[in-house]
């Protein structure tokens, strides 16, 4: 996923020397000109309660507080350094230290502490300090035993199971065949923008692969030796021009790529996977990055899922589902039936699926402020790899218990009972999500903005329109 790459860049912008650059020299990331420069962050502290006016931002300028500004504004994830310290306090608890010791040499020693739940013991996140939390990512990144570091090695940027194809972002128009150039930099796109309504093999900035599968060979050939780039020189060069791993932070990164990022392109907008204001925001987009060659206009668009040209390439190669992830979706997974263009479309990401209670109007405060309110599990189920179904269960935010069986891909969908409307819109604009207590789970939305109801199956009306097949 794009955050499981970004996070190579701790390595070389943590480092001691990147430490001693000017605090104005670090500017806010470029895809977001929303975000606060690092300058700007620290100001914001001197003001706050945190600093007293004793305190000079060069005093404040700390490695903890840089990785608090990388988290914050590059990574989208402002709580993820609190959540690290309380991680390692319960990794000590357990394994009686954190990391594990140079003595012993085992990344996964036997726990001194069983924890079934975090409410089953007490643990003092104050004893872990700043530096330990700061030194927890460098391990996990640097340290060739650190899980992060670990999990790269053994990750895949896309991977095909049968008929069933694995990416975190999408694969669309402008993500299809496109394989990017090994020396693609983590900045605004120095080479011309391709063409986005019909992209073609005379690009400069990569390659175009026709067969699928090694379209998927040559994305993993390109995670490899980003990897091997990025552990043989972690750090920048003298004149900061130039650091291992650049070309894959430039891949998790929508600008950078001018909006072909397979790692971040995205079908979700308002916990479903298709939104008329989302195929507007799109349209809007690709004229913008055309006529004013501005990258920046593909953050936080939707791809078209109904697009019949990324189908009919994969179904050509015997593709016909795919499994997505990186953009949240609701309580439960959205998916769009294979109804509409022959590839089944499922997105697994529930982050942010905190919700009002449906009979009270109250949040759920279960799991914490957005994330963990909802539980599901995503089975594809069958004979073999080739002919199988996929099959969700799981637990809304509110509680309601589901568990929902899709039709097998290529089957006369109509003549399964039940299953057949899952994935599929109702004609008031509402989509199929689930089955939950013998009635249907329905959702609609805009953006982060999503909304729910149950309906029986009788009060279900699918929009036929959109069905293509």
């Amino acid at each position: 996923g794009n955050r499981d790459l970004n996070k190579i860049r701790f390595s070389s912008e943590l480092s001691d020397e990147d430490m001693k650059r000017p605090i104005e020299d670090i500017k806010r990331p470029f895809w977001d000109p929303n975000a606060k420069s690092y300058k700007e962050h620290l100001e914001e502290l001197k003001e706050s309660h945190v600093a007293t006016d004793s305190y000079t931002l060069d005093d404040l300028n700390t490695k903890a507080e840089r990785l608090r500004w990388m988290l914050k504004h590059t990574l989208g994830c402002p709580d993820t350094f609190e959540f690290r310290r309380e991680e390692i306090a319960y990794l000590e608890k357990i394994y009686g230290s954190y990391p594990p010791t140079g003595d012993t040499h085992e990344s996964s020693p036997v726990p001194t502490t069983v924890i079934y739940h975090t409410n089953d013991v007490d643990v003092d996140t104050t004893k872990v300090t700043d530096e330990d939390v700061v030194n927890s990512f460098d391990h996990e990144i640097n340290h060739p035993e650190g899980s992060l570091r670990q999990y790269l090695h053994h990750a895949s940027i896309a991977c095909i199971l049968g008929n069933t194809i694995f990416v975190h972002g999408a694969i669309d128009r402008l993500t299809m065949r496109f394989v990017p150039s090994k020396q693609s930099i983590f900045d605004l796109p120095k080479s011309p923008p391709p063409s986005f309504a019909e992209p073609s093999t005379d690009i400069t900035d990569g390659i175009m692969i026709d067969n699928v599968h090694e379209w998927v060979h040559s994305l993993n050939e390109y995670l490899r030796d980003g990897l091997k780039d990025f552990e043989s020189r972690p750090h920048w060069n003298e004149e900061r021009t130039s650091r291992g791993g650049e070309a894959l932070l430039a891949i998790q990164n929508r600008p950078s790529m001018w909006g072909r990022s397979v790692v971040c392109n995205s079908y979700a907008d308002g916990g479903v996977v298709a939104t008329e204001d989302a195929e507007e925001q799109r349209k809007q987009a690709l004229r913008v990055a055309e006529e004013e060659l501005n990258p920046l206009a593909f953050e936080g668009i939707a791809s078209n899922v109904f697009d019949q040209e990324p189908a009919d390439w994969l179904l050509a190669h015997g593709i016909k589902r795919i499994v997505v992830g990186h953009k949240p979706t609701g309580d439960c997974p959205a998916v769009l039936s294979s109804a509409y263009t022959g590839v089944e479309v499922c997105s697994v990401d529930t982050s942010f699926a905190r919700r009002r209670d449906i009979s009270t109007g109250e949040k759920s405060n279960r799991f914490g402020a957005n994330r963990g309110d909802a539980i599901s599990l995503v089975e594809i189920a069958g004979s073999d790899c080739n002919y199988n179904r996929l099959e969700i269960s799981g637990m809304l935010a509110d509680g309601t218990e589901y568990s929902s069986t899709y039709p097998h891909i290529g089957s006369n969908e109509d003549s399964e009972s039940g299953g057949s409307i899952l994935g599929k819109k109702t004609v008031d604009g509402w989509w199929v999500k689930a089955v939950a207590s013998d009635k249907y789970h329905l959702c609609r939305g805009k953006g982060r903005t999503v909304e729910y109801d149950t309906r029986s199956e009788e009060d279900v009306v699918i929009c036929r329109q959109l069905l293509m097949r």
